[in-house]
């Protein structure tokens, strides 16, 4: 058995992944424990100062607690913008990974930031930039919340969701900052699973970021951005049909 490793994305933090924990347990969860990890600012770490912080200081604390849990060839999932920081967390310290899956995340070019990935224009608009769902330059903070994290959840659970992510303060390094990944290509076999129906990142972008990746596969659903809240019984269905393949075809060092 293995850990499983839960990273959020932007205006999230660990509480996200609650349906989809119960989910798993449902399905009959196969692993050893299953870890959520908040980046500086967001879940169990609001109030954090944040504005000082680089990708790299991110990656080193992010770890150093996976060292402190004893974790060893964990499979680590990140959501969104946390796939600029799986493959340097993956190149910071590759013996505590055993598989990466990517759930949904934005890749910049190398040397590009997530920011300048996004672009100012709406989707479609610039053949260049991903884009976003509303006009950026008019759109509200709230408005512009409701359209990239709402579809598919009814007025209850929207209402809950923009309430944790008005208090959230994702470290601004993880948007700007320019993105590299020097030594990761081929380090730790890795899964994209794409989201059809998402209104952050287009599908046609997803199949672009997972080439950047390299990934050894992806695997398709149908759902929006936050597949954990609106979907978590299929995503639960994925993660463990991943795992499984995996430790057949590589094994993961039992505990």
């Amino acid at each position: 058995m293995t850990d499983l490793i839960l990273l959020h994305g932007g205006q999230h933090g660990s509480w996200c992944w609650t349906e989809l924990i119960q989910a798993l347990e449902q399905k009959g969860n196969s692993f050893e424990r299953i870890i959520t990890l908040d980046m500086p600012g967001c879940g169990t770490k609001r109030g954090r100062p944040v504005t000082e912080l680089t990708l790299s200081s991110i990656v080193e604390e992010l770890n150093a607690e996976l060292r402190q849990l004893d974790v060893r060839d964990g499979l680590l999932l990140g959501h969104s913008i946390a796939g600029v920081l799986l493959p340097m967390m993956a190149v910071e310290d590759p013996a505590l990974f055993g598989h990466l899956i990517y759930l949904a995340t934005a890749v910049p070019e190398e040397g590009q930031s997530i920011m300048q990935m996004l672009g100012n224009s709406r989707h479609g608009e610039q053949e260049g930039e991903v884009g976003w769902p509303l006009d950026p330059l008019i759109t509200s903070p709230e408005q512009m919340a409701v359209a990239m994290f709402g579809a598919d959840l009814n007025p209850v659970q929207l209402a809950w969701l923009l309430g944790e992510v008005a208090q959230e303060t994702t470290p601004p390094a993880v948007a700007i900052q320019p993105v590299y990944r020097p030594g990761y290509p081929g380090l730790i076999p890795s899964t994209f699973i794409l989201t059809l129906r998402d209104d952050i990142l287009p599908a046609t972008w997803q199949r672009r970021f997972a080439q950047r990746l390299h990934v050894d596969s992806v695997v398709e659903i149908d759902s929006p951005h936050e597949a954990f809240l609106t979907h978590p019984g299929e995503l639960a269905a994925v993660i463990a049909e991943v795992y499984r393949e995996a430790d057949s075809q590589q094994g993961f060092i039992p505990y």
